[in-house]
């Protein structure tokens, strides 16, 4: 069976000194405006300009009865547009537990690295679990019905490239604090705990997912992290939630973790579609395609 799991540089104008004898003492900012000043989510729509996005990498691991059953590596590019993400490439990978590659030799094809390009709605596959479904002279396999970005993390639970998702989670902030330094930029740590059904209602990825495992999602919490430099942009991300999947009869309770690191905000990032030739059809492939959001397989 497979789980569909799930992610700029500021503009900041010089300033300019008023000689000194026309200075004035500084007010100091009210409430409001330290607010408005403070403002992820004002300072990532800035940041969706078409040609430009962000990198990131991310790690993330699912464990079974404090057992770690599943590693998960990506790294990539996001490119924005004016309403956000609208274009991604990562290459992904994935490290299954010796016990499950026993009981399930379909997950030895499935650590192969996976490419995957998200133009629109559009995905393009190369590699992994796919790799054995394609026609002779074919590496990619079009699928339709996707969204860019979404194989950024494991588990899609915070997703700070949308400003909606951003907003989301902000808004249940318990707490903040010095966050230290990440890739060498002096950040503010917010943390906090937002339900999964919060997450779903501003992300169709998460409800995608998670929807059909079986958990209540009004009571699951996911604890959440975001570290946020000085320009407002988020540096880091963490996330981790202990869910329930219904397997027939059964239930089996995991739980999800990831971190994600980004960096290059505003740079230029540029996703292409690979070569027609190279392309295959759904209708190209014998066998079943398993869900393709981030794929996970799991044994049976």
């Amino acid at each position: 069976m497979a789980l569909a799991c799930a992610a700029t540089a500021a503009l900041v104008a010089p300033a300019v000194a008023a000689p000194a004898q026309a200075q004035t003492p500084a007010r100091a900012q009210t409430p409001a405006q330290a607010q408005a000043a403070a403002d992820p989510v004002a300072a990532l729509r800035k940041h969706y300009v078409a040609g430009h996005g962000v990198r990131y990498v991310s790690t993330g691991t699912m464990r079974f009865a404090g057992i770690t059953a599943i590693k998960f590596t990506a790294n990539g590019g996001l490119a924005f547009g004016r309403s956000g993400v609208v274009a991604s490439d990562s290459t992904q990978k994935l490290k299954y537990n010796e016990l499950l590659k026993e009981e399930n030799e379909d997950l030895k094809e499935a650590e192969k690295p996976l490419r995957v390009i998200v133009i629109g709605s559009t995905g393009y596959l190369s590699g992994g679990f796919y790799s054995s479904l394609l026609p002779e002279g074919k590496t990619w396999l079009r699928v339709p019905g996707q969204r860019p970005g979404s194989s950024v993390s494991l588990g899609e639970f915070v997703n700070p490239a949308d400003w909606r998702s951003l907003k989301t989670v902000l808004a249940t902030t318990k707490a903040k604090g010095p966050g230290g330094s990440v890739n060498g930029a002096n950040t503010t740590l917010y943390r906090g705990t937002i339900t999964l059904s919060q997450l779903m209602k501003t992300n169709p990825g998460i409800k995608d997912s998670f929807a059909g495992l079986g958990a209540n999602p009004g009571k699951t919490m996911v604890s959440w992290k975001l570290w946020i430099g000085a320009d407002q942009l988020v540096r880091r991300a963490s996330a981790s939630a202990e869910l329930t999947m219904k397997l027939e009869d059964d239930s089996v309770a995991f739980s999800l973790s990831d971190v994600i690191t980004f960096a290059g905000w505003g740079k230029k990032v540029t996703v292409k579609a690979p070569p027609k030739s190279k392309v295959a059809g759904l209708n190209d492939i014998d066998g079943d395609v398993p869900d393709t959001q981030g794929t996970v397989i799991l044994p049976n």
